[in-house]
């Protein structure tokens, strides 16, 4: 009985760990959250993490359908950004976000696209 309860101990501690730190956390839900279109025109916008390792620096770059772009680079602890626009905003807008990771020395990078309607 202490055998099968210490291999599965050490079971469950393997997967939390391989799960927790040596996976990327994959970047979700990214939400518009306000817009500003007084003086500079720029756009705020949310997103969360999945499980896993946090990426050391994601870059967002932004397209609206009607011609507005705009990019920006954060951290992997940020949560929220605004991103300032070169002209005025409306319409469908597509968001590619490009995480890198670091795990274990090995530098990692993903891309992820969202996309959405004002």
């Amino acid at each position: 009985m202490r055998r099968g309860f210490w291999i599965a101990f050490w079971g469950v501690l393997t997967a939390a760990v391989w799960r927790g730190a040596l996976l990327p956390a994959s970047v979700r839900n990214v939400q518009m959250s306000r817009l500003h279109g007084l003086g500079p025109t720029s756009v705020g916008f949310r997103w969360g993490y999945g499980a896993g390792a946090r990426p050391q620096s994601i870059i967002f770059d932004l397209s609206m359908g009607d011609g507005a772009t705009g990019s920006i680079t954060t951290d992997g602890e940020a949560t929220e950004a605004e991103v300032p626009l070169g002209a005025a905003h409306a319409g469908p807008y597509q968001i590619s976000a490009t995480a890198t990771y670091r795990i274990l020395g090995v530098v990692q990078t993903r891309e992820y696209r969202f996309s959405g309607e004002l």
